[in-house]
């Protein structure tokens, strides 16, 4: 079997693929893997030995070059993509795993041949590929400023069937605590990105003063030398290609960086990391994935912003919202080696209705839940539920607002004032910023999107609604169920309250005069010990074959 994993995206994002590869190996351990990468970055081979058998270049640029730059054959550049296409396909492929999820990736699959293609394809003149509720929430959520519950690994792992090492698996490969070097990483592939050197300098100087056996370093590419070196001194650099960088994380206790791909190295060797996430970094989709990972991100409105933009700032707001003391509270935090004690979280309980709905879990069954709970978490919980009210109430004005279908079939023509109930909802649920995690998203692009006949809207309103209404039925199930694991939790407490309010004093003098006994007559060594005696809605049939978004 040869199987072909198409990746024609930046650094950060092949070397975050690493799970992927390796969870690719396991499912297929006797399959001939090849991988397909844009040229600048053929370096990358060298870290991630082993994952598959051959890495193959794809020159973009040039061809873009080609095709835009006058002392170029117009002809030339077709000439040497039918070129690569031919050599791709005489490896007779048989699976095709389209990692990248693009335009240009979807129309070069569509010309390769395979028995099988996972992940978006072009073909018979149409985009194909998004057939599971996982890659559909992929697209629909990674295009933009869009908010995803779950990492790009995640997402593809769950829309692929690739098992992959949860990032827990990282701390057994973690270097050890003992050694006495943190890394920076100052600089990122875009100015916005960037914390400022004199902030990273005043940390320097913080962690050497305080820490006093710690020693900071400075990773750093050649090109970036010469600039890092007028700031921190020639000594301090440690100036690498990718391969020593990922030596140098190794053998150090900590690294502090922007979002740049040394920390997605920095993930999969399981070293500590401090992501300071600024401008148009958006850690929920591509942050450090590991579990041995803290970030700090300013609140500032304007983040994150556009990856295409500069700043539209006159400052730097959401660099200057972080402070170098704020910094050094989490350097500190990271090397004590603490494991703090996670509670649910709003975005906790988010992921699992997510989760549920995409996997299509059986609500006859009880949902997995993968946080703790306690009385701390009755204030969140009771947030939770006014949010769920606030949602199904905004269901069902949408449902009462869409006029019968035998209303859209007549139609041949349709005008907003039939449908200005359905508008006037879709206006306060974004008003009302209830809506944090995109239950209503698909409502609103059934709303905005093009059709040719006014049944299409229809059809589109109604699977919205059909997908809210299941996401809704998750979310109460799962309040539910927490409501009940607190009342039982509850309930316990009371019983071994009251067990102990009916307990013979009797039996409580004779335990203290043993235990006076013991204390001072008995040589032994061993001490005393005493004990107390809904299911999901049917969804709606119709379902579109067209690909609504395309990241």
């Amino acid at each position: 079997m040869r199987i072909l994993v198409v990746s024609l995206l930046r650094l950060g994002d092949i070397v975050q693929q690493e799970p992927l590869l390796r969870g690719l190996r396991g499912k297929y351990p006797n399959a001939k893997i090849d991988i397909l990468i844009n040229n600048q970055f053929s370096s990358v081979e060298k870290i991630l030995s082993g994952t598959v058998d051959r890495f193959i270049c794809f020159n973009r640029d040039l061809l873009q070059r080609g095709l835009g730059e006058s002392e170029f054959n117009i002809l030339w550049s077709y000439s040497q993509l039918d070129t690569l296409v031919s050599e791709l396909n005489a490896n007779n492929y048989n699976m095709i795993y389209n990692f990248t999820h693009t335009k240009l990736s979807a129309y070069l699959i569509g010309t390769l041949k395979a028995d099988e293609k996972f992940g978006l394809h072009h073909e018979g003149g149409q985009f194909r590929g998004l057939n599971n509720l996982w890659l559909k929430y992929f697209n629909d959520h990674f295009s933009g400023n869009r908010k995803s519950l779950f990492h790009y690994v995640e997402l593809l792992s769950n829309s692929f069937s690739i098992d992959i090492d949860s990032p827990e698996i990282n701390q057994s490969m973690m270097v050890s605590r003992k050694n006495r070097q943190i890394l920076f990483q100052c600089l990122t592939s875009d100015e916005k990105k960037n914390w400022g050197l004199r902030k990273f300098v005043q940390l320097k100087k913080m962690i050497e003063e305080c820490l006093g056996d710690y020693d900071v370093k400075i990773l750093c590419a050649p090109f970036e030398r010469q600039r890092l070196g007028t700031v921190f001194g020639e000594k301090n650099l440690f100036v690498s290609d990718l391969h020593e960088a990922h030596q140098h994380l190794r053998e150090s206790a900590l690294l502090v960086t922007g979002d740049t791909s040394i920390k997605h190295m920095g993930a999969q060797i399981g070293i500590p990391i401090i992501e300071i996430v600024l401008g148009s970094s958006d850690s929920q989709k591509t942050g450090a994935y590991s579990k041995n990972s803290v970030l700090i991100q300013s609140q500032v409105p304007c983040a994150p912003c556009t990856h295409s933009q500069d700043c539209s700032q006159n400052s730097h707001l959401c660099a200057d919202d972080i402070s170098v003391e704020d910094v050094f509270a989490l350097v500190w935090d990271q090397l004590s080696g603490e494991v703090k004690k996670r509670r649910m979280q709003s975005r906790d309980f988010e992921r699992v209705v997510w989760s549920t709905y995409l996997n299509q879990t059986n609500l006859d069954d009880e949902i997995a839940m993968p946080f703790t709970i306690d009385e701390k978490c009755s204030d969140l919980l009771s947030e939770l539920e006014t949010q769920t009210k606030e949602l199904l109430s905004f269901f069902h004005r949408a449902e009462r607002a869409l006029p019968a279908r035998a209303h859209f079939i007549e139609k041949a023509v349709l005008h907003s004032n039939e449908v200005a109930e359905l508008i006037l909802v879709g206006q306060d649920i974004l008003r009302s910023k209830v809506d944090v995690y995109g239950y209503f998203d698909v409502f609103m692009d059934a709303m905005t999107g093009r059709f040719s006949h006014p049944i299409q809207l229809f059809d589109n309103v109604c699977g919205a609604l059909g997908k809210i209404k299941g996401l809704i039925a998750i979310r109460t199930k799962l309040i539910d169920q927490i409501n009940t694991k607190k009342s039982k939790k509850s309930k316990e407490g009371l019983y071994y309250a009251s067990e102990f309010g009916n307990a013979s004093v009797i039996g409580f003098e004779e335990n203290r005069r043993g235990a006076m006994q013991f204390d001072e007559g008995s040589d032994a060594t061993s001490t005393n010990s005493s004990t107390c005696g809904t299911t999901l809605p049917e969804q709606l049939q119709h379902q579109s074959g067209d690909v609504e978004n395309i990241v």
